[in-house]
């Protein structure tokens, strides 16, 4: 399942949804979408900007052309939004701050939608990109897949964010929603320090905390959430 349709499907949950993307790059995804408000953040578009902005069918869209952290400190301070996707850079650290400012502009009974969070190879699941490309190169020369460390944010939630439920998908490449529903806190939960030092084995040996799931399991519980909210 392709992300837009993945970002149309929790979408369509809202009457009148407010979208942000966070990381758009060539704006395929952003795009395809659908939504009464969208607004689009990336340090650098790689797309005509202007031309998009002419086009009648982005009338209710926005474009940041700012890094994430400026766009949450300045623009998007005074905004909310019912569907969050992040798929900024592709490491720990950074959509870890992703999320946490988030969290601070999802409307009651939101969700948040972290791409990348099931990396396929050894290769793909190295945060630094040049590192991943070598590695891809002497392995895997046809593989062009890069997803870093962002499935150590999933583990994360796990541990320290018990008032929020979540499931990675398993219809696609790995995305994880994120909603506001307490769930049972974790026993035994890891170190800040050990989650930072998971590595791509650790993820395959855990795989379950992932919460692995089909979309049409998740979005059930995400209807009863925004009913509760």
């Amino acid at each position: 399942m392709r992300r837009f349709k993945v970002v149309q499907a929790l979408l369509d949950l809202y009457e009148s949804p407010c979208y942000l993307e966070i990381g758009v790059q060539n704006g395929i995804t952003f795009h395809q979408t659908h939504a009464a408000r969208k607004v689009a953040v990336d340090p650098v578009f790689r797309f005509d900007v202007d031309a998009a902005r002419q086009q009648p069918e982005n009338a209710n869209s926005d474009y940041h052309q700012i890094p994430s952290d400026e766009y949450f400190c300045s623009e998007g301070a005074n905004e909310a939004f019912d569907v969050i996707f992040l798929d900024g850079l592709h490491t720990f650290d950074q959509t870890l701050r992703d999320f946490n400012n988030a969290l601070g502009l999802l409307k009651p009974g939101g969700v948040i939608l972290i791409d990348d969070t099931m990396p396929s190879t050894y290769a793909a699941s190295l945060p630094d990109q040049g590192l991943s490309a070598r590695v891809r190169r002497a392995t895997e020369p046809d593989n062009r897949a890069w997803m870093g460390d962002v499935f150590r944010l999933v583990y994360f939630i796990r541990d320290y964010f018990p008032q929020y439920s979540y499931a990675t998908l398993e219809d696609n490449h790995g995305q994880t929603i994120v909603w506001k529903s307490q769930r049972i806190s974790t026993s035994n939960p890891r170190s800040v320090e050990a989650i930072a030092r998971l590595e791509f084995a650790d993820m395959i040996i855990h795989r379950r905390e992932l919460n692995i799931a089909q979309l049409a399991d998740v979005l059930p519980e995400l209807i009863a959430a925004q009913s509760a909210a």
